[in-house]
C-alpha cells in the first residue's frame, strides 16, 4: 500500500468515489486532464421530526428518492471543478399536512438547485489540504413549504477546505480525509441562518481495489428560527427553510474500484441527535463513477 506522501493514486481515486457518491471531502484531487460523471441514488425515510430542545415527535412519514447527475473536470493539477444537480420525488405519509400541494399524500418530482464547485490543491505534505469555494443556485421557484418539500430554494455561498492523510504509518491500509464547510445564505425574511458543517470518514483498505468506511457528518446553524411554529405566527410560512436546523449522522460506507475507470459505492447515514427539523431515519446511497481522460 502507497504513502500519502504523493498523490497516491487509490486515495484519489477514493476521494472521487465519495465526492460521487455521499457528498464528502475530497482531499486529493486528480491529475490534469481528468474527468469525471457519476450518477447516484439515494433513497431517505424519516419517521420524526426534532424541537428546539432535541425531543421527538412523529407527525407523519417521509419519503425522499433523489437522482443526482455529476460531473468534474480538472484543468491543472491544482485545480479541481465539480457540479451536480438533483432530482427529488419525494412524498409525505401522515395526519398533519402543510398547506401545500406537495403534503397531498402522493408523490412529488422536481429538479432543484445547480452545485457547482472549485477545489485547489494546497498542500500534499504532511497532510492533503484541499481549500474550495462553491455556490448553490436554484434552478426554478419550487415548493419549500411542507414536510416533502424537495429543498429550501435558496442561494448559498460555501467556503470551505478538505484535508485528508494516509495512516499507513501507523494503521497499515487506513486512511481519514474530512470537510469542513461555512456556508453563506440568502436571508429570509431579515433573518439570517448561515450553516457550518463538518464530513468525515475513515477509510480501511480491505483489497486495493476495496475499502469500507465510517462516516460522520455535523451541521449547526448560525441563527435560524426554532421550531415548531404556530400558523398564526407570521414566520409559519417560512419556517421549513428557517429553522435552526442542526444534527449529528454516522454510518457506513464502501467503495469498490470496479477498473481503471468505473467505480461503484454506497453509503448508509443515521441520526444520533439533532434540533429543529427532520431526523434522519435512514438515507442509503449508491453511486456509479466513470473516469475520463488521463487518471
Amino acid at each position: 500500500m502507497p504513502n500519502s506522501g504523493g498523490r497516491a493514486p487509490w486515495l484519489v481515486f477514493t476521494a472521487g468515489l465519495l465526492w460521487a457518491g455521499t457528498g464528502h471531502a475530497q482531499a486529493w484531487l486528480p491529475s490534469r486532464g481528468s474527468g469525471e460523471i457519476s450518477a447516484s441514488y439515494t433513497d431517505t425515510f424519516d419517521t420524526k421530526h426534532y424541537l428546539f430542545d432535541g425531543s421527538e415527535v412523529d407527525v407523519g412519514h417521509i419519503r425522499y428518492y433523489t437522482y443526482e447527475l455529476a460531473g468534474a473536470y480538472s484543468p491543472t493539477d491544482r485545480l479541481r471543478v465539480n457540479a451536480s444537480v438533483p432530482v427529488i420525488r419525494s412524498i409525505y405519509m401522515g395526519a398533519f399536512p402543510h398547506p401545500t400541494s406537495v403534503d397531498d399524500g402522493t408523490y412529488h418530482t422536481t429538479y432543484t438547485d445547480l452545485r457547482t464547485e472549485l477545489h485547489y490543491q494546497l498542500l500534499l505534505n504532511p497532510v492533503a489540504l484541499a481549500p474550495y469555494v462553491a455556490y448553490v443556485e436554484p434552478l426554478h421557484h419550487y415548493a419549500t413549504l411542507g414536510h416533502a418539500a424537495p429543498g429550501r430554494g435558496l442561494h448559498e455561498t460555501w467556503l470551505g477546505f478538505a484535508v485528508g492523510k494516509s495512516l499507513d504509518d501507523w494503521i497499515p491500509k487506513t486512511f481519514f480525509q474530512a470537510r469542513f464547510t461555512y456556508a453563506f445564505v440568502q436571508k429570509v425574511q431579515g433573518i439570517s441562518h448561515d450553516k457550518q458543517n463538518i464530513e468525515a470518514e475513515v477509510g480501511y483498505f480491505i483489497t486495493r481495489y476495496f475499502n469500507v468506511q465510517g462516516l460522520f457528518q455535523w451541521q449547526k446553524t448560525l441563527g435560524g428560527i426554532p421550531l415548531p411554529v404556530p400558523r398564526s405566527n407570521s414566520l409559519y410560512w417560512y419556517h421549513d427553510i428557517l429553522g435552526a436546523s442542526a444534527y449529528t449522522n454516522l454510518g457506513v460506507g464502501a467503495s469498490w474500484e470496479y477498473s481503471d475507470r468505473l467505480g461503484l459505492s454506497f453509503a448508509y447515514i443515521g441520526a444520533i441527535d439533532g434540533k429543529n427539523g427532520h431526523k434522519l431515519g435512514r438515507g442509503v446511497t449508491v453511486s456509479v463513477q466513470y473516469q475520463l481522460g488521463q487518471h
